[in-house]
């Protein structure tokens, strides 16, 4: 998988990732955010997870400039997650995702939501998608203005939803409509 759009580019995971993720998730300004400043990874568990197989999914990062800045994570919702969200399971195909910026620096510019229009057309024209599902933490403000602005809408609150930092965090259940 390859998508480009300006100086934006989308390109499946690969292995020598690892490093960029190891660099990304062992920086407390990011796992503020993504992980949580109280996780700690090694090359080795980084590996284990993100080297797996995401069931009807794919791994990707998000370049900018020629300079890797992000990583996401795609997955079509399947029963126990149609549960987990409350969501209904009507025939509908619905994806969900997780997805960071990992460069700080590259926050705030607009490249989180184009990345997230890339996605969102991918998965329409080549999965047939009906539906893109969010979660992101209640006080994660600079993403979820990122995700509205790429048209995703809040559509209900996911109360004590993820474990994080030692709590049970409130999150938003977000969605996006082909």
């Amino acid at each position: 998988m390859r998508m480009e759009n300006g100086p934006i580019l989308v390109r499946e995971f690969v292995e020598s990732d690892l490093s960029l993720m190891f660099k990304w998730l062992t920086d407390d300004t990011v796992l503020e955010y993504y992980e949580g400043r109280d996780a700690r990874f090694t090359m080795e568990t980084l590996a284990a997870h993100y080297q797996e197989e995401i069931p009807d999914g794919f791994r990707v990062i998000l370049e900018y400039r020629n300079m890797p800045v992000g990583y996401g994570q795609v997955y079509r919702l399947s029963g126990e997650l149609f549960n987990e969200y409350d969501y209904p399971d009507d025939g509908r195909i619905v994806f969900a995702m997780d997805q960071f910026i990992g460069e700080p620096d590259y926050w705030n510019k607009g490249i989180g939501s184009s990345f997230l229009k890339m996605i969102a057309d991918f998965l329409k024209n080549e999965k047939a998608a009906d539906i893109i599902l969010l979660d992101p933490h209640k006080n994660n403000y600079r993403a979820i203005r990122a995700y509205e602005k790429a048209g995703f809408r809040i559509i209900k609150s996911l109360p004590e939803h993820e474990l994080f930092e030692g709590k049970q965090e409130d999150c938003w259940l977000m969605e996006l409509v082909l």
